[in-house]
């Protein structure tokens, strides 16, 4: 799932000129911004969820196509666009671009740092094509409208819960009452982590208290004890355990909600409906490039360090890298579905009239992929 922090951009090759999603283009569909060194304590949940999903339209129809098609002009070929947060787990897209993978395919791609709250909607408005992201994270969006379907499961591995070394803390139901961080509320491992909350029989909407935090700062604020827990996405899930100071108490690879894929393709479904030849072409080369970053982890790492896409070393990069699963698939991913669905259900966070199936049928992008 894409990390909310934000490193500098590289001096590489791309990342020198990689280009950060225009704020104006997004003041539309994101939320407040809370000051980047306050801390938000909040129990209601995605309040602002409908709203931003409602209020986007348009974007350029230009923004829809790979290929722009005018009488008499022959065809346009354009950039697509796709979104990233600067995380670790992102590493199949960064190996997709800078391996050439989606030349290869035929794609002219550009990927663009955004921020995690506003990546959906703008996967949703066109602004962006498509970006990675949690399973759980985009089943609210798409049921309140959002225009984005998910198409192939990338890898596995990237949640965590962390504790401190001396936690009393020993399982998650221990985290009744207590103050969770993270990174934004409703993002991927809070989405995750309420489904194992409520299989302790805990409430995640009212028996804790979610406290969001700049993503590089959830180590100092489990270390400073303002929150007993963080859960995140890499690599501010796992630095603070590398460095010593924290303990893993779950991640999303283990237990009863144990998910084949933390990270998926979300694309916007404009381009689904209109070109899903060049959506094909895009999933299909992005999953190669988690089949090279799985086979290749040090020089995926390396990728990763040159062009600053992650805030962390290179031997930090590869222990992280080391712990997933990259096993991408548009099969598997549609088999975890709808019973995913019906489970998430559970934590209250969707419509209590929600129709599992009907819901996977809005959720899930069948591009004809067989593996």
């Amino acid at each position: 799932m894409a990390s909310e922090d934000q490193p500098e951009q590289a001096s590489g090759e791309t990342a020198a000129e990689e280009p950060v999603l225009d704020p104006e283009e997004t003041e539309d569909l994101a939320a407040p911004v809370e000051p980047e060194n306050s801390a938000v304590s909040r129990r209601k949940l995605f309040l602002g969820a409908g709203a931003a999903t409602a209020v986007v339209v348009g974007g350029g129809f230009g923004a829809w196509l790979t290929t722009r098609r005018t009488p008499g002009a022959g065809n346009v070929k354009r950039t697509l666009k796709i979104g990233h947060g600067g995380g670790v787990c992102e590493a199949p897209l960064y190996v997709a671009h800078h391996q050439k993978i989606f030349e290869k395919h035929g794609l002219d791609v550009q990927i663009i740092k955004t921020g995690g709250d506003e990546i959906k909607d703008a996967v949703g408005a066109g602004k962006l094509d498509a970006a990675p992201g949690i399973f759980f994270s985009w089943l609210k969006p798409i049921e309140q409208g959002i225009d984005a379907k998910l198409a192939a499961g990338l890898h596995e591995g990237c949640l965590r819960i962390v504790v401190p070394n001396d936690s009393p803390i020993k399982s998650v139901a221990d985290l009744r009452g207590k103050t969770i961080g993270v990174g934004a509320i409703g993002d991927s491992a809070m989405s995750f982590f309420s489904l194992d909350l409520v299989d302790a029989g805990i409430n995640p909407a009212e028996d804790v208290d979610w406290r969001v935090f700049a993503g590089d700062q959830l180590g100092d604020a489990l270390a400073r004890g303002e929150v007993v827990a963080i859960a995140a996405s890499d690599p501010n899930a796992l630095l603070p355990t590398l460095k010593g100071g924290a303990k893993e108490l779950t991640n999303n690879s283990t237990g009863a909600n144990r998910q084949l894929y933390c990270c998926a393709t979300a694309v916007n479904g404009r381009l689904l409906r209109e070109d899903p030849d060049i959506a094909r072409s895009l999933i299909t080369a992005w999953a190669e490039g988690s089949r090279w970053a799985g086979a290749n982890i040090s020089a995926t790492a390396a990728i990763e360090v040159e062009q600053k896409y992650a805030a962390a070393d290179q031997k930090t990069i590869e222990a992280i890298l080391k712990t997933y699963g990259f096993n991408p698939s548009a099969a598997r991913l549609k088999a975890e579905i709808i019973p995913g669905i019906a489970k998430f259900a559970k934590t209250g966070y969707l419509d209590k009239r929600t129709d599992p199936n009907a819901l996977a049928d809005k959720v899930y992008a069948d591009l004809g992929l067989t593996w």
